[in-house]
């Protein structure tokens, strides 16, 4: 795989990180839960609260070489580019001051704050004005409005 899929790849499973997946492997079995991590390049990952029919397991490691799929029934809302320049407008913010770093789904503010699909990581006064900025973009986005 070249190195650019490679990254867009890691990319799609980290926006997966803490959505509803549904894994199938290569015998059939399928199992349904909340993707709480893999490795790479082994895609070893690990679900949380899964259902397997009527069974309910807390947590579930599967080896990535019986995986044959990975299905995700949600898709985030979070677009790093889209927020920086949503955060910029907002908070009259430098466009040198924000870094977005789209493969990840990270954006960084002033090389001390970060923010992902996750919420807002840093310290400091802005931290408050940037996770209020990201909970009025989701909520416009879950909306299906475009933020301006």
């Amino acid at each position: 795989m070249a190195p650019s899929a490679a990254r867009r790849l890691l990319a799609e499973l980290n926006n997966l990180v803490g959505k509803r997946i549904e894994v199938v492997l290569v015998d059939g079995r399928k199992y349904s839960g909340t993707l709480l991590g893999f490795d790479h390049p082994e895609m070893n990952i690990v679900l949380g609260n899964v259902e397997i029919g009527e069974e309910r397991i807390p947590r579930i490691f599967i080896m990535g070489r019986v995986i044959a799929e990975i299905r995700a029934y949600e898709t985030t809302l979070f677009d790093p580019r889209e927020f920086a320049n949503y955060v910029a407008k907002k908070l009259g913010l430098r466009p040198d001051a924000i870094k977005v770093f789209q493969d990840a789904g990270v954006v960084v503010i002033y090389n001390s704050i970060r923010v992902t699909a996750n919420g807002v990581e840093g310290a400091g006064p802005l931290v408050a004005k940037v996770s209020y900025v990201l909970k009025e973009y989701l909520e416009a986005k879950r909306r299906g409005e475009q933020p301006h």
